[in-house]
Parts: C-alpha cells; structure tokens; sequence
C-alpha cells in the first residue's frame, strides 16, 4: 500500500466500552463533522482551556474484531497505514493485550520531528463483546533524543463496536499537544486528513488475507 503524504502535524492514533463512549461525549462542545466522505466520518470540538481540538472519526468495515485488533496490533505494519508516521516500532510486550510502542515522524523545515512513546492497553466488555483499545502517553519512558521533539500528551481511543458477524464499526478518537512550537490553528487544520485517512488505511489492511484470523484473547460473537 502507497504510504500516505507526510502533514506537518503529527498524532499517534494507534491503539470502547459503552462507558468509554459516553465518556468520549462528555468535557467538551459538541462535536462538529468536518468530513464525510467514502463512509468515514470525521468530527472534532473545542475542549475548554485547551488549544488544540479533540477530534474523532467513524467507520463500519467489513471485519470481524479479530481482524480490526490484529491489524492495530500488528506494529511493524503501522508504517503502512497510521498517516505521517515514519518508524513505529515495539518498546515493550507485556502481554498480548498491553504493550509500549515508540513513534516517529519526519517533519518539514522549519519543524522539527517528532516522536512519541505510548501505553498501549486492550480491555473487552464480556457482554456487549465491545473492545477498547486505551492509549496514553508516557514521555519519560525512555530517554529523550537530541533534535526531537517528544510529543507531551497524547490520549486516544479506539472503540470497536460488533455490529454483526463480521461486521464492526469504529470509532477512533484523539486529544494529543504535539508539543513545540506549532500553531494550534495549523494543528486543528490538518487534523481533519489524519484520522480520515488513517481510517481509510485501516479498512485496507483489514481487507488483506493475512489478518483474517480469529484471536485467542478476543471474543467475535
């Protein structure tokens, strides 16, 4: 898969119960859909004191939860399909559902680059088979490289809902300070192509034959 055009704003979204989702709905304005397009839906909204907006997307792909998880947690294929990332690589394993993953993205001058270290943890609902992918970021976890900017905050959410079968729709959502000195305007104007195409990456890769599988630790119906 052609990998996507680099942006200069950069946010990890990689990796939700019912009350993960209403939590999603709550602390800020109400969401505004900025994109709708290809069956991907994106809406973002102000937080109150801070400058860059929440943002989150929407689709419903042909895919069983396995598929859609084993996609996310497929790290070394994140590269293919995770918009404006450039390396993204696994720190740490410390079971199949919660690891440590590194992040970089290149930027144009005059920005520097950037990159993150994120806590990756999956929890599934055992009566609604609902799964949440919870991600936060952990700055401190390994020690900072020279010339790169270190992404401060990052706290994102995946909520894989089964509608059917194989059917699952999604919904991605993104609060992130990228850190440095880029203009919050600049951020929440790009910030529109980045989960619109990371999710349209996404429904690509889970097309593949490979990802067709059924997880050990993750119930499909």
């Amino acid at each position: 898969m052609k990998k996507l055009p680099i942006q200069i704003f950069f946010v990890l979204g990689l990796f939700v119960s019912a009350t993960g989702l209403m939590a999603a709905e709550t602390g800020g304005e109400t969401w505004t859909k900025v994109r709708d397009r290809n069956g991907i839906v994106v809406y973002n909204r102000s937080i109150p004191d801070i400058a860059f907006k929440e943002f989150k997307a929407e689709v419903t792909l042909k895919a069983t939860l396995s598929t859609v998880v084993a996609v996310i947690n497929d790290i070394d294929a994140g590269v293919d399909w995770v918009e404006n990332v450039d390396e993204m690589r696994l720190l740490e394993r410390v079971s199949e559902l919660e690891h440590y993953t590194y992040t970089y993205s290149k930027a144009p001058w005059p920005v520097s680059d950037r990159d993150a270290v994120v806590h990756n943890q999956t929890h599934q609902d055992p009566r609604s088979l609902v799964v949440t992918i919870d991600q936060q970021s952990v700055p401190d976890k390994i020690p900072h490289k020279k010339g790169i900017v270190r992404v401060p905050s990052i706290e994102a959410e995946w909520g894989l809902i089964p509608m059917g079968p194989e059917e699952t729709r999604i919904v991605y959502r993104v609060l992130s300070d990228p850190g440095g000195r880029i203009p919050s305007w600049l951020v929440n104007t790009v910030s529109v192509s980045q989960p619109y195409n990371t999710m349209r990456g996404l429904r690509e890769m889970a097309g593949e034959k490979k990802y067709q599988v059924d997880l050990d630790y993750i119930q499909n119906r």
